[in-house]
């Protein structure tokens, strides 16, 4: 169910366990499914928060491919997930926990207030080292605990675009 921001205490309020898993979900392959799937083998209810064009944008010039609406309706339509929401990055970047680097302070400011109007019990993530040091002060203060997937080594979306664009050169 597509859900917005604003109904994610209802979303907490309603469910017993819940799973937190985010993503660009651009050019949608076989590991963000097993991604998808693998978070809801945790037990519980998927909520899943799907970074808006201007957030998925920062990933380069020509991203996202897929919009945001076709994105959240293919990721919504899967039967392990419960819900979908679509998160977006402040402009101003502020943030209440302390941040490393310009890429936890963005992904902070974009998870803090989901953080806290979901109360997710778990953070399922793909890893990622550069981000880990603001999810572990982010489960401390909102009380989450966190499941690392191993990053995907046979597909991603930058892979099929690199692909794509050496296949029409």
């Amino acid at each position: 169910m597509i859900i917005g921001i604003n109904e994610l205490k209802s979303v907490r309020a309603s469910e017993e366990k819940i799973i937190l898993g985010t993503g660009t979900f651009d050019l949608f392959h076989y590991d963000h499914l097993r991604y998808l799937q693998m978070a809801k083998e945790c037990g519980g209810t998927l909520v899943v928060a799907i970074k808006d064009n201007k957030f998925a944008g920062r990933k380069g010039k020509a991203r996202p491919i897929i919009s945001e609406q076709q994105r959240i309706a293919i990721v919504d339509a899967l039967k392990c997930v419960d819900y979908t929401f679509l998160v977006g990055v402040k402009d101003n970047l502020e943030t209440m926990l302390e941040y490393d680097n310009d890429k936890q302070r963005e992904w902070l400011s974009a998870f803090e207030k989901v953080f806290d109007r979901l109360r997710p019990d778990i953070l399922f993530f793909e890893g990622n080292p550069v981000l880990q040091s603001a999810r572990e002060r982010a489960s401390k203060y909102f009380g989450f605990k966190c499941v690392s997937k191993p990053r995907g080594k046979t597909i991603s979306t930058t892979e099929i675009i690199r692909r794509i664009s050496e296949s029409i050169k």
